[in-house]
């Protein structure tokens, strides 16, 4: 927890009277839980904090308990603050490729845990003392790029991949034990940050009684919370290689990611305790894109980019319908009987093809539009909306790039 610069120490809280009516009430034979709130409720959160240490020392048990009843209440309905720091560290640009070596990827999507998410914070200064881990500045729940990285290559580990393997190693570099052996990974990941926290309650049960009489609060990422992934493959180090190695390591590498992620999110989980099912996202995503440089092509957009000859009569270069044919009371394409009064003066000829033109349009234009911005883009972008879609995705840039082997000569001979 982080301590609020304008809460009230330990000595004024004393001077307020409120640790004496804590205590005195607190040496009551039963303690009036009404009474003990009123007084609880004047204290900020990191007076509580301060007020729960305090009773922690002096051996007030059911104290403590009284501070954690409170404090859950109110992290339980608060917001987390992680509007900023989701402000900051996600946004990311996919221009960022124009500055960066040949064969960089971006992969980025909206996830929902399907499941509650777990994690240990560093911090010891806390009521709660199994708390979910917190930005240091920000105070807010989120999953640091580290914990992303060793997640996602555990979940690699699980699906077969050695340790040792040339491809685990470029992705991730490995540890630093001497200056020959040292090799920094490609890939890099972004924080992902949440607004809500909630409580697990494990019981352990006594072995004679079999009754549980000491609960342990575990702070986690309720189920249903949202938040982004993001990550970014730089090849640095094919810089200077041959096109056709460049090219296929890159496609070998964005396939095997995009596997481990799909494991990682819908298989092995993420976090702690993901043997018991913590962890887990939903199947289904938002705002799932790929940026690459290299083709990317969208069944979609192929379709939209399928434009008849005679249809380019009706457009600027840019795409966009020529002005004349736009309705100005409107905002859309003028109706077919007004385009037989104004064909001859713009030039225009059949009112058969306009029609045509207008209805292949209203159906497709939006598409068309979209996918010329990503045919004159230096990044394209692919998008996908589950954990599935994710894996077709990258297999169809993969196979719509694949360079040719020519090992046994010339094909065409």
């Amino acid at each position: 927890m982080i301590l609020d610069c304008s809460s009230k120490t330990l000595f004024e809280i004393e001077k307020e009277g409120i640790i004496s009516k804590l205590t005195d009430e607190l040496r009551k034979k039963d303690p009036d839980e009404n009474v003990l709130s009123k007084i609880l409720g004047k204290l900020g959160d990191s007076e509580l904090l301060i007020t729960f240490k305090y009773l922690e020392a002096l051996g007030y048990s059911n104290g403590e308990n009284y501070v954690k009843q409170i404090y859950v209440k109110r992290r339980k309905n608060a917001d987390c603050g992680s509007s900023f720091a989701k402000e900051i560290f996600n946004k990311t640009d996919s221009t960022a490729l124009d500055i960066l070596p040949p064969y960089s990827f971006i992969i980025e999507f909206a996830f929902t845990l399907g499941k509650p998410y777990i994690s240990k914070d560093d911090e010891n200064f806390t009521i709660i003392e199994n708390s979910i881990k917190r930005e240091k500045i920000l105070g807010c729940p989120y999953i640091p790029g580290s914990t992303w990285k060793g997640c996602l290559r555990s979940a690699l580990w699980h699906e077969g991949m050695k340790e040792d393997d040339e491809q685990i190693t470029r992705i991730f570099g490995n540890e630093r034990q001497n200056n020959e052996s040292f090799r920094q990974g490609r890939l890099h990941f972004f924080p992902s940050f949440f607004d809500k926290v909630d409580y697990e309650i494990i019981n352990p049960h006594d072995r004679k009684t079999r009754t549980g009489t000491v609960p342990i609060l575990i702070e986690s990422i309720p189920s249903g919370s949202n938040s982004k992934f993001s990550l970014l493959y730089v090849p640095f180090d094919l810089i200077g290689k041959e096109k056709e190695e460049s090219v296929k390591q890159m496609l070998e590498d964005l396939k095997v990611i995009a596997k481990g992620i799909v494991a990682m999110f819908t298989v092995y989980g993420f976090g702690a305790k993901t043997s018991s099912g913590y962890g887990i996202a939903s199947n289904n995503v938002k705002n799932g894109k790929v940026y690459t440089d290299m083709s990317v092509k969208i069944e979609q957009e192929n379709k939209a980019m399928k434009l008849p000859e005679n249809f380019l009569q009706f457009l600027n270069e840019n795409g966009t319908v020529k002005g004349e044919l736009i309705d100005n009371s409107t905002g859309t394409l003028l109706s077919n009987k007004n385009f037989q009064k104004r064909k001859t003066e713009h030039g225009f000829l059949s009112g058969d093809e306009f029609s045509k033109f207008k209805r292949w349009y209203e159906e497709n234009g939006e598409s068309y539009m979209k996918s010329l911005s990503v045919k004159h883009s230096q990044q394209n972008a692919g998008e996908f909306a589950s954990f599935t879609d994710l894996i077709d995705l990258t297999r169809a840039i993969a196979d719509m790039n694949a360079q040719p082997d020519t090992a046994g000569g010339n094909p065409d001979e």
